[in-house]
This record gives structure tokens, sequence and C-alpha cells, in this order.
């Protein structure tokens, strides 16, 4: 019996595939968040500055396990929702939150030697620094522990 060019793929297989795949898009969001505030700070486009909070609800609405909750009994999102996952989910908001805070403590800081600085970008940089941190401490987790 001949299995030449063809290829099976376990259960596990799958869902490491689409763990590095998340992780790899975790990274890209975070990037493009970084990008959007640069290119938007200080007045920048209607249409950019949506596609930035857009982003941002998406990027939070991602760090969540919706995969457990919609496929609770589906093996792939099992094993994609794991507890070693669970542990880097836990670091990476931890991170996150305390990139904002020093974000906060910075643009406080900032706003006392710079009067132009508005609250909304501010707001911008606090909540781009806690999620990019977030995203890419998630993303580091998952593909070290890929490895």
């Amino acid at each position: 019996m001949s299995y030449i060019g063809e290829i099976i793929m376990t259960i596990v297989d799958i869902a490491e595939r689409k763990s590095i795949v998340r992780a790899i898009f975790f990274l890209a969001l975070a990037a493009a968040l970084v990008l959007l505030l640069m290119v938007t700070f200080a007045g920048g486009v209607d249409f950019l500055n949506g596609l930035w909070a857009g982003l941002m609800i998406g990027a939070s609405l991602n760090l969540l396990p919706f995969a457990r909750w919609v496929k609770a009994r589906n093996p792939v999102a099992l094993l994609l929702d794991d507890e070693s996952t669970r542990e880097h989910r836990h670091i990476a908001t931890t991170r996150g939150f305390w990139a904002a805070v020093v974000a906060t403590l910075a643009m406080t800081i900032v706003s006392l030697y710079v009067p132009a600085l508005t609250a909304y970008d501010a707001v911008r940089v606090i909540g781009t620094a806690g999620m990019a941190a977030a995203l890419i401490a998630f993303a580091a987790l998952e593909l070290r522990a890929s490895r």
C-alpha cells in the first residue's frame, strides 16, 4: 500500500498549526496597532482612527477563549485552549495590564510638559501599549511552547 503524496494530519497537528497561525496573527495585529497609532497620532484621518478602534476591539475579543465557549465539545478547540494556553493568556493579560499602568504614568508625566497632548491621544497610547504588550506576550509564549 503506497501513501505517496497523502498527508494525514491528526487533531494534535491541526491544533498545533492553528496555534502557530494565531500567534503570528497576534504579532501582526500588535504591529498594526502600533503603526496605526503612530500614523494617526495628533490628528489623523477618521477612517484610520476608526480602524484603530476596530482593531482594538478585535484584539480584545481575540484574547478571549471563544473557541472553548462556542465549541465546547470540539477536540481541536479543547486542544487550542488547554491548561498551558490558559496560563499563557493569564500571563499575557497581566503583562498587558502592567504595560498600561506604565504607559499611564508616562502619559501623566508627558502631559505636564506637553500641554497640547489631548486626552484622546493619551488614552490611545495607553490602550495600545497594554494591548500590544498582551498580544506580543501571548504570541511569544505560544510560539515558545510550540517548539
